[in-house]
């Protein structure tokens, strides 16, 4: 689900954009997650402010967990797939720290919700996996290869190749995505419309978030794709993922430095 992955989107923000940009996409980190889960959540005004404070304190608290990514950051070689081998499961094991701790405030709020909110949420998220699974092939494959050209510069043709021979994969991770979110919606509406207490909606919400976290990450080709490729880095290219990496240690101490 989108919303688990707000803190890791200002990542790939923050290397999209350029110097100042960098330092105004973490300074109002919380504004960017608020109006986010504001789009998916309906919530009343009186929660909202009661969810903007939530966010504050979830950035000011996860500051040393996020500091934990750099260590692992710093020695990502991308001379060697055992590299990657040996931090994958670094940065994935944080990153579902960081993950649950979100997930237990929005597991919070959803848990409030009236029958209104809870017809509105539902219409919402069954709107967006349709969209998803509806999406044209071609225009999900265009997307990946715009992100990795983003993060290399031009592609050689043994990496347009090794693109080329996993379009079936990126395809049926898309299938598989899918097919997670409609089993955590259905979860969902489930709960929601459970006649059971608050506590107990909280808990079983929550449940299902880790649960959809875990196994879209067990189910990620992503480090088997991106092990093709250390063979076939050039140069250049391994010079602009290591600045990639210098940018977001860079915005990593300032986010540190930033209190919401």
């Amino acid at each position: 689900m989108k919303l688990i992955h707000l803190i890791f989107g200002l990542l790939l923000l923050i290397t999209a954009s350029c110097g100042g940009a960098k330092k105004i996409v973490v300074k109002y980190a919380d504004t960017y997650i608020e109006r986010q889960v504001g789009k998916r959540l309906p919530l009343y005004d009186n929660q909202e402010e009661i969810f903007a404070k939530d966010v504050d304190k979830f950035l000011n608290e996860n500051k040393d967990r996020v500091r934990n990514f750099i260590p692992h950051l710093e020695i990502i070689n991308f001379d060697s797939t055992a590299s990657l081998d040996e931090q994958y499961p670094k940065l994935t094991s944080a990153y579902l720290e960081i993950a649950e701790d979100f997930s237990r405030i929005l597991a919070r709020h959803m848990s409030a919700f009236d029958k209104t909110q809870v017809k509105g949420f539902l219409k919402k998220i069954r709107e967006e996996n349709n969209v998803l699974f509806k999406r044209d092939r071609k225009e999900r494959r265009d997307r990946i290869e715009s992100r990795i050209k983003s993060l290399l510069g031009s592609l050689t043709d043994k990496q347009k190749e090794i693109l080329k021979n996993h379009q079936d994969v990126f395809d049926d991770q898309v299938v598989k995505r899918s097919e997670r979110r409609s089993d955590l919606h259905k979860k969902f509406k489930m709960i929601l419309e459970e006649d059971t207490s608050r506590e107990t909606k909280e808990n079983l919400l929550f449940e299902s978030f880790v649960e959809y976290q875990r196994k879209s990450l067990a189910e990620s080709k992503n480090l088997m794709i991106a092990k093709e490729f250390v063979p076939t880095l050039t140069p250049p290219q391994k010079t602009s993922l290591k600045k990639n990496l210098i940018e977001i240690q860079e915005m990593i101490a300032y986010f540190i430095e930033t209190v919401y």
